[in-house]
């Protein structure tokens, strides 16, 4: 007998020392809890075999039941007021400023004359030109009726013909250059900025007047590229104007399909349609973007959430019957969590429409605990 007692004493030493700490504390951890939940079915059969209540005994929670919902997360971007109409118009010709014929803030159409450059000197070629291609005109006509009637040798009239075509040729040119002289507007619009001023000189290729086309305006910014993918061509964007703390309702329409390797963001650009002449070019904006909607989500305060090194859980309440309505038990459930907005974060596994979570007390809960529910929300 004592032989077989320490044969097994033997056995059982062999397999203790075989088995590692983790093992070890996965069965006291798992021995723990269903003493704990043993622990609470006795304490509930004895208040109710002695006719107690255990709510005053009981953790007091309050719970929220969880139903589907439309949930959507957005991210905020600065970006700038642009115009693709925001043109500073150069000068084609150099010369001095003659005369300016608009001031900043008029509105303006296009091929409207804003300031005219010194073409005096253009002015008088183009005049003798005319008094020129007049004469030249009329000698061809009477050459041609001469050579229609025989009259005249063919090198009289073709020198007539070369000469009145190349002055036309010329007069043409010469048109070209002065018009190179008056300054238009290329597109309707408002006038910016004035950068000439009377009797001084412009070179050409210098920028003399901005017009800008503020009923064309649209706003554009960088996003970071982790958010590639989830901001798409129609979705809507909110743009708030801090300047004039306005907002306008928009959407996407321009998304760069291109890093910018200095700053790893991307392109995207949103129309501004309101019509408001308040709104300048290079504005500061704020672009508010949807970039996930779930119209049928199961979100959670972002308080109620318990994270350990390996997972996220919270816990779930299930009524113990009707005979006692107060009393709840709560189950650990393990969650996946989403996007947040605010203080709520989408549900993605873990919880079932209907289902009540513990949204008060639930700091010190155990799995399996019996609890009593002060409120049900």
């Amino acid at each position: 007998m004592k032989y077989i007692l320490l044969l097994s004493l033997v056995f059982y030493l062999v397999g203790c020392t075989s088995e590692s700490p983790q093992d070890k504390l996965r069965k006291l951890e798992s021995e723990r809890d269903r003493i704990e939940t043993q622990i609470n079915q006795l304490r509930e059969q004895i208040a109710l075999n002695n006719g107690q209540s255990l709510n005053n005994k009981l953790t007091p929670v309050t719970l929220q039941q969880v139903n589907h919902q439309p949930f959507q997360h957005t991210i905020k971007v600065q970006g700038s007021v642009e115009s693709d109409n925001n043109i500073l118009i150069p000068a084609q010709a150099s010369g001095v400023v003659n005369k300016i014929h608009v001031i900043e803030g008029e509105s303006v159409e296009k091929d409207q004359l804003l300031a005219e450059l010194d073409g005096a000197i253009l002015e008088n070629t183009l005049a003798e030109l005319e008094i020129n291609l007049e004469l030249a005109r009329t000698v061809f006509q009477r050459q041609s009726r001469l050579w229609d009637k025989e009259i005249g040798s063919e090198v009289q009239y073709l020198q007539a013909k070369t000469h009145k075509e190349a002055l036309e040729k010329r007069l043409a040119a010469t048109r070209e250059q002065y018009q190179l002289t008056r300054i238009t507007s290329p597109i309707d619009g408002t006038i910016d900025e004035i950068l000439l001023k009377e009797g001084e000189a412009v070179g050409a290729g210098f920028g003399t007047i901005r017009v800008v086309k503020f009923s064309e305006l649209q706003v554009s910014a960088q996003v970071s590229e982790e958010y590639v993918g989830q901001i798409k061509v129609g979705e809507p964007v909110e743009v708030h104007l801090p300047v004039l703390n306005k907002r306008f309702s928009s959407t996407i329409h321009t998304v760069s399909n291109v890093i910018d390797p200095g700053n790893r963001t991307f392109f995207i650009e949103a129309m501004l349609s309101a019509q408001n002449e308040a709104i300048q070019p290079n504005s500061l904006a704020v672009l508010t973007v949807t970039n996930y909607q779930n119209p049928q989500a199961l979100t959670v305060p972002i308080d109620v959430i318990q994270r350990t090194e390996d997972e996220e859980f919270l816990f779930i309440a299930q009524a113990k019957g009707e005979s006692n309505e107060s009393l709840w038990t709560v189950k650990k459930a393990v969650i996946t969590t989403g996007h947040r907005a605010g203080n709520d974060v989408e549900i993605l596994e873990g919880l079932n429409q209907g289902d009540h979570i513990v949204v008060r007390g639930f700091q010190d809960l155990a799995d399996g605990e019996v609890v009593s529910v002060a409120q049900a929300e």
